[in-house]
């Protein structure tokens, strides 16, 4: 009897140690994620991107860097493969990037979102495989990615005409003329990035956004903000209080 009282004290110490360390686990997975930066991008819905609001978001705790986003709307093509998607502008140093004027010329140069050509679809309408979203990223600045402007036909019928005409299965459309782009990296996209739809973004320089807002007579409307912020709790927060600022 009592050697069997013994086994049973040594069984609730083990037990008690177990979880003091799995207690003692936890606590430092959620301390990492508190130290943790997340990077996040944020639809400003009726909300206007002025001082009142930067004075606002800025008061959030654990905000780094408030960055403004403007969209455009772009059909994208890389050999048969098109694809209807935005252009995100943003200022380049977000990511640690500064082109000048110079280097940035009339060619947007896109950073591609390890995610941001997942809806590509061939001329047969399939959808591309994940092997070859991997063999045209991989390809890095020598991918041949061309780009149209798609203007106010964007998410209508008439507009998956048009590029059902762009693909050369019909000839009573209009053709439309592709520009070439200029890749020049591919954004890894972090697991809350990835859950807000920032690893499937295609940014370019938020300047060559406005030149092409101007160039299909849109106003260049800040519509998203990309976010810095540190911490897992500071980021559901900020979310909240941005929603309804």
């Amino acid at each position: 009897m009592k050697r069997k009282k013994i086994d049973s004290f040594t069984l609730f110490v083990i037990l008690l140690l177990a979880l003091i360390l799995t207690l003692l686990g936890m606590l430092l997975a959620g301390m990492k994620e508190e130290k943790r930066q997340f990077t996040v991008l944020l639809p400003l819905g009726d909300l206007a991107y002025d001082e009142d609001f930067l004075q606002k978001a800025k008061k959030i705790k654990g905000i780094k860097e408030i960055w403004p986003v403007i969209e455009v709307p772009v059909v994208i093509k890389i050999e048969d493969y098109t694809e209807t998607t935005t252009f995100s502008g943003i200022d380049m140093n977000a990511f640690g990037k500064n082109p000048t004027q110079n280097e940035l010329g009339k060619m947007p140069l896109l950073l591609l979102g390890n995610g941001s050509l997942r809806d590509m679809k061939d001329y047969n309408n399939h959808a591309i495989s994940k092997k070859q979203q991997e063999k045209f990223l991989e390809m890095g600045e020598n991918l041949n990615i061309f780009y149209s402007l798609d203007e106010k036909e964007k998410d209508t019928p008439k507009a998956t005409d048009d590029l059902t005409t762009l693909s050369g299965n019909s000839a009573r459309e209009p053709q439309t003329s592709y520009m070439p782009c200029k890749a020049a990296v591919v954004i890894e996209g972090n697991e809350e990035s990835q859950r807000n739809g920032g690893s499937r973004k295609i940014y370019i320089p938020i300047s060559q956004a406005q030149d092409l807002c101007r160039e299909i007579g849109e106003p260049s409307e800040i519509s998203k903000v990309y976010l810095k912020i540190n911490g897992k709790n500071n980021l559901e927060n900020a979310k909240k209080i941005l929603s309804g600022i």
